[in-house]
């Protein structure tokens, strides 16, 4: 009899264990979709193409930018502010999408859906943004300013502009044109035409990726109410509008090229970059379907890399 009994209490706390085990795997993982790893390790390369180019064009060192330890500290640190940044955008917004994405189990790609707590993501996007304020803090006064502004418009978008209109991804445009900027501001207060250039680079891919990653969720938003731009004028034109976008993103990286002292290698990366994105897009348009545009979402992340390893190769090759 007590036997059956310590067998009984020891497959009670083998239960528990387990259960208990499986809650913290799943927040674990839970953390780790909320940091989009796919997109946010996207803000590496970008950031340091910014801050390559940044620095040779308007860096004020003493012999080489690459035996500087200036460079270095700025370059390593913008880089953290970016990511940090990046990563916090996408928990405050998994903090807002919170009840949302519980109404919707099905999305195992959501925080909320792996025994994580609202108020946990809000502690989880305090942890990354304010580190990556005080970066840019450090660093000047004036980009901490166009940093928070920044943040103000990921927090429109998350807080008001997902629920409301189907073009609340124009908040996270703004947001993504004012990141060249901040950047460029550490080298020269200027608004120059290579400032102004990365801008509207970002500004025409940023449109196209969103909307391409909103349009596999349009089953999920269509019974949620949530308003998107697939929903509300179809995805045939919002693949359209998507190719539209891209090709300019194509027409601006030449124009950049013919306004710097950028060469071949750059030339080259970008093109092949621009092709790629019109490519996925094209395809897109042929087949505006969800799943395709989820797959246009994702492979698109590769023209960020290679534009940026483009730009960085031919900074370090050139100067």
């Amino acid at each position: 009899m007590c036997n059956a009994v310590d067998l009984k209490s020891m497959s009670r706390i083998l239960t528990v264990a387990n259960v208990s085990t499986d809650v913290r795997i799943g927040k674990v993982k839970g953390f780790y979709i909320t940091l989009r790893p796919v997109v946010s390790m996207v803000a590496i390369p970008w950031a340091a193409g910014m801050v390559i180019l940044a620095s040779a064009l308007y860096g004020d060192f003493q012999g080489s930018m690459f035996s500087d330890s200036e460079f270095y500290l700025k370059f390593f640190l913008v880089i953290i502010a970016i990511f940090l940044g990046v990563a916090g955008g996408y928990a405050l917004n998994d903090y807002f999408d919170y009840k949302v994405d519980r109404a919707n189990p099905a999305r195992t790609d959501k925080a909320a859906n792996h025994s994580i707590e609202r108020r946990t993501l809000l502690a989880y996007t305090l942890i990354l943004g304010v580190p990556s304020m005080a970066i840019w803090f450090y660093l000047d006064i004036h980009t901490f300013a166009i940093a928070f502004v920044l943040f103000l418009c990921i927090l429109a978008y998350s807080a008001w502009g997902k629920r409301n209109t189907p073009f609340s991804n124009l908040f996270v445009v703004a947001a993504v044109a004012l990141m060249p900027i901040a950047v460029f501001h550490l080298y020269t207060p200027q608004l120059t035409l290579v400032v102004i250039l990365l801008a509207a680079i970002n500004l025409f891919f940023e449109p196209g990726f969103t909307w391409s990653g909103v349009c596999k969720d349009v089953e999920g938003d269509s019974k949620l109410g949530i308003p998107t731009l697939p929903l509300r004028y179809g995805i045939p034109i919002t693949s359209r509008l998507i190719l539209i976008s891209w090709l300019l993103v194509v027409l601006l990286s030449l124009v950049l090229y013919f306004s710097t002292e950028l060469s071949t290698i750059y030339l080259v990366g970008s093109t092949f970059a621009g092709l790629w994105l019109v490519a996925l897009a094209a395809k897109f348009v042929r087949e505006p379907t969800p799943e395709v545009g989820g797959s246009t979402f994702l492979k698109s992340t590769l023209w960020l890399w290679v534009f940026s390893l483009a730009v960085i190769l031919d900074v370090v090759f050139l100067f």
